[in-house]
């Protein structure tokens, strides 16, 4: 979909583009702009618009995948000084073409294009880096600083541009709508990136570096993508906002250059996460399946990340058993690696055979407690072995995870009905709602909780709390019409 460009020319996106100034004392520019646009403000901003994009936008909600790229966020977060402050969470988005992108308020979508093009996980922590430093050096706060008439009222315009995109499947209307919307040239956009992008790449390759990753890999993901703009082509948007130069990659490679050496860490979860999200992402037809078949019979799937992603490709065209035996034999080969664990489970699931992948995962979750694609994978298996009233404890348990994977509510709700507990299904599905921007459902759902009896003595006080939140949006919503 073409709306994810709306977001692009708002929000400096994909700075993919490494750049830096040749002078390393840079100053810090990212602080003037409190003075127009507090923190607050900011985080209500982005708040909304993720809202929007969970409603909208083709998220991937692969419990794997997300556990995945937040942990990596946060390994760079961790490792950039201003970013303790700040809250953070990483998504990605099932979008082919290659990008990434901040949002205010700590947003970072990664687009599954990008993931695919990159060769190491240092090239992927090297875009995130730079994304985490955006939100650090408040570029969107100093452009509505700089840019005057790009108000709060013009950013909730832009909302509307990515709605009239995406619900009428008309790009051209998203983008008119978009133009007269932000009331700036191209020209200005261009030339305050420049500025924004020097600094994020500074400050990214630096916290990359703290992190463990290896920073040349920033001037390789840089140099492939210089090679790409040579055949440019809707897949590579940032190309369309950000123009590359021949300075930026000598100016990253002397920063990275004068960095002293560290031990690269990376974790070999990248290549399964990318062979799981190029399985997911393909499409199934007789013809690739084919293709895939005799390039597994002629053993060119040689390492066990390309034969794991084969065993999705196997299990999203329904052949659970040739699926199951490559997945076994990974499992029995590597008995500590979740992602072979969690396949199998989602095997036995579709084969109504829980019970088997249930110790397993328990076992697993024991040793990495936190884990969000473990925790849903337990809590689905134990809804199929009929089980609800476990997996609702466990789905509380872990409630702080909704707030990045939302999706959860809904296994929430669906594990409090089965389990008889359907005073608190108002609740779940009226946030499930809210952090999908159905403030008007979200609202009647909760207002059905507080009619419910229900034995939680907090629940009243929570409720009345998140519909006060509703009235405060819907008041800030009257005032922009």
């Amino acid at each position: 979909m073409k709306y994810i460009k709306i977001l692009v020319a708002l929000f400096f996106s994909s700075c993919v583009c490494i750049s830096s100034a040749a002078n390393n004392e840079l100053p810090d520019i990212g602080s003037s702009a409190s003075q127009v646009f507090s923190l607050a403000q900011e985080q209500s901003v982005g708040d909304s618009y993720m809202r929007q994009l969970r409603a909208f936008a083709p998220l991937m909600h692969d419990a794997e995948v997300n556990d995945y790229i937040q942990h990596l966020g946060f390994r760079l977060v961790e490792n950039n000084p201003r970013a303790a402050d700040r809250k953070f969470s990483f998504f990605v988005i099932d979008q082919n073409s290659i990008n990434a992108f901040a949002l205010p308020g700590g947003y970072i979508g990664v687009h599954t294009g990008l993931i695919n093009k990159t060769d190491n996980e240092s090239e992927l922590a090297s875009v995130i880096g730079h994304e985490i430093a955006h939100v650090t050096q408040r570029h969107l706060a100093r452009r509505i600083e700089l840019q005057s008439q790009l108000s709060l009222p013009s950013l909730a315009a832009f909302v509307a541009a990515i709605l009239i995109a995406t619900q009428s499947n008309n790009s051209d209307a998203g983008m008119a709508a978009m133009a007269g919307a932000q009331g700036l040239t191209q020209q200005a956009i261009i030339n305050h990136t420049r500025a924004n992008e020097s600094e994020a790449d500074r400050i990214g390759i630096h916290s990359m570096h703290r992190a463990g990753f290896d920073p040349k890999a920033a001037i390789t993901f840089f140099e492939k993508m210089q090679e790409n703009s040579l055949y440019r082509s809707n897949n590579f948007e940032f190309l369309q906002t950000h123009p590359l130069s021949r300075n930026r990659i000598t100016d990253a490679r002397l920063r990275a250059s004068e960095l002293p050496l560290r031990p690269v860490i990376e974790k070999p979860t990248y290549q399964l996460i990318k062979e799981k999200i190029k399985a997911l992402t393909a499409k199934i037809t007789p013809t690739m399946m084919d293709s895939a078949n005799k390039r597994f019979l002629k053993n060119e799937f040689d390492t066990d990340e390309l034969i794991y992603g084969y065993s999705i490709l196997l299990m999203r065209n329904k052949e659970f058993k040739k699926s199951e035996d490559l997945l076994l034999a990974l499992r029995k080969k590597h008995p500590n690696q979740t992602s072979f664990a969690i396949a199998l489970a989602e095997l036995d699931i579709e084969n109504r055979t829980p019970s088997r992948s249930l110790l397993i995962i328990r076992q697993l979750l024991e040793k990495i407690p936190g884990n969000l694609a473990l925790v849903e994978s337990n809590a689905k298996l134990l809804l199929a072995a009929d089980n609800a009233a476990e997996a609702r404890e466990l789905l509380l348990e872990n409630i702080h995870m909704t707030s990045f994977a939302p999706h959860l509510f809904k296994l929430l709700s669906r594990a409090q009905e089965e389990s008889g507990h359907k005073a608190e299904v108002y609740e779940s599905e009226a946030n499930y709602l809210l952090s999908v921007g159905d403030l008007s459902g979200a609202r009647n759902q909760y207002y059905q909780a507080l009619n419910a009896h229900t034995e939680d003595p907090y629940a009243r006080e929570r409720i009345n709390s998140q519909l006060r939140r509703i009235k405060e949006f819907l008041y800030k919503r009257s005032l922009r019409h």
